[in-house]
């Protein structure tokens, strides 16, 4: 019988059974896919660069990771930023520094006021408790809901939809207005969120976030492919049945899988309704990664970043993400809004063609090679980046976000009070619940 099973092989359990073996605990992981990483995901070319189809910036007020990633000499650049960004609307293409695109002053004036409002609105929110609602209004209505009564020209609209349904993971009519201060409030700051410098989007790992998850699974027991389908406890003792027919017992078992995927999973007895429910009411993200190869940057000779803001379309925003030696070009895009939920119900390749052709017309240059991922396709994971709460979902149900059930633990971003959604949050969380573990050993 082991002390602890950790079922779940993305960073979250990784960190965690990094923790709970240099506590000296007998550990076993269980990954229910062939690959550790969860959300994070680098697959190569056929030159050997690396791709990153999940998560790829760190930040540097994500303290714990970069910690880690010191502590390992896993290699960092900054992300590119030089050169003017492009923000199309339409047919029109116009350049622009800093955060803010260049809108009409109506529309400048709106956005301005808009983020200043949900910063000021978002210190209502106890990142520590975010269920205990303060404003009731707040949890009840969605962000579009707010956003609509906040703006009245469509262009600063649209901007405002945009980078937060790219920063969210979801669109604005999902999402609880709520969800979207808590998630600024677990940041620090909206500024935190947007900015690339001084921001999440930082510094990106140059040899891919493979080179964090494989450091992190190093001497870690990890048993692939036989996802947990059926889990027997009591108090003190835990038994784990897997779709090879295989069992394993422990004294306690933590979750690193996110709250939705908890369904997919047969309790007995059966969970508490509230637990029950956390599964149905926090959805994943639905996001689109489109990562482009090119022979070199070449936008950056006529004087742009590779940062793009597109109002139309699925493929909305796009960064550069090429080396620091510029051997070769990269950009990555998010597909967000109505037309690339659309594109979900079409086949990959087709998929694959509609943003290869929308980067053509960004960029006037077809790709060496274009990989995109959606990940809703992932069955053990539903989506990306991260669960959100829709109205009511807080107020009624998020409180057992924190709430264990001995001998049953979870942990996972969207389990994290500070940078929740983000690769700080799942070691956050990690962390968190591997300290409640050892004091209950001690005790």
């Amino acid at each position: 019988m082991r002390d602890v099973i950790i079922v779940g092989g993305g960073v979250s359990g990784l960190y965690a059974a990094q923790l709970l073996r240099a506590a000296s605990l007998d550990i076993q992981l269980i990954e229910g896919s062939s690959r550790i990483g969860g959300r994070l995901h680098t697959v190569y070319t056929p030159e050997g660069y690396p791709v990153d189809l999940g998560g790829q910036w760190i930040g540097q007020q994500h303290q714990r990771a970069l910690q880690w990633i010191e502590s390992h000499r896993i290699p960092l650049h900054p992300t590119h930023t030089k050169g003017y960004h492009l923000f199309i609307e339409g047919t029109s293409r116009r350049r622009y520094k800093g955060i803010i695109p260049r809108l009409s002053w109506i529309a400048l004036a709106e956005l301005g006021w808009a983020l200043s409002r949900l910063k000021k609105m978002s210190r209502h929110v106890s990142v520590e408790k975010p269920w205990q609602i303060v404003k009731p209004a707040w949890d009840e209505t969605t962000l579009a809901a707010w956003m609509r009564r906040t703006f009245r020209t469509r262009q600063a609209y649209q901007t405002c939809a945009v980078g937060l349904a790219t920063v969210l993971g979801c669109e604005p009519e999902e999402v609880s207005l709520w969800h979207t201060l808590f998630y600024i409030q677990s940041a620090g700051s909206l500024e935190a969120l947007i900015q690339i410098q001084g921001g999440a989007q930082e510094f990106k790992f140059s040899k891919g976030a493979s080179s964090l998850t494989e450091s992190l699974a190093e001497e870690i027991p990890i048993m692939y492919s036989d996802p947990v389908q059926k889990v027997e406890w009591k108090r003190g003792k835990v038994r784990l049945f897997t779709k090879s027919g295989r069992h394993w017992d422990a004294h306690t078992v933590l979750f690193a899988i996110p709250p939705a995927r908890l369904s997919s999973i047969e309790f007995e007895p059966p969970l508490p309704p509230l637990h029950s429910q956390l599964a149905q009411h926090m959805r994943m993200g639905t996001i689109t990664k489109v990562v482009a190869i090119y022979d070199k940057p070449f936008w950056r000779e006529d004087g742009l970043s590779g940062h793009v803001l597109k109002l139309d379309g699925a493929l909305r925003i796009t960064f550069d993400t090429s080396p620091p030696d510029d051997s070769y070009g990269q950009l990555t895009g998010f597909g967000t809004g109505k037309l690339a939920r659309h594109l979900l119900s079409r086949p990959a390749d087709e998929r694959k063609e509609y943003y290869q052709k929308e980067l053509e017309a960004i960029f006037e240059k077809a790709p060496r090679q274009l990989y995109q991922k959606t990940w809703s396709e992932e069955p053990l994971i539903g989506g990306c980046y991260a669960g959100y709460f829709g109205p009511g979902g807080w107020q009624y149900v998020g409180e057992t976000l924190r709430q264990h059930l001995p001998p049953l633990y979870w942990t996972g971003t969207e389990r994290a009070s500070i940078w929740m959604g983000y690769i700080e949050g799942a070691f956050r969380a990690a962390e968190n619940v591997c300290e409640t573990l050892l004091q209950k050993k001690v005790s």
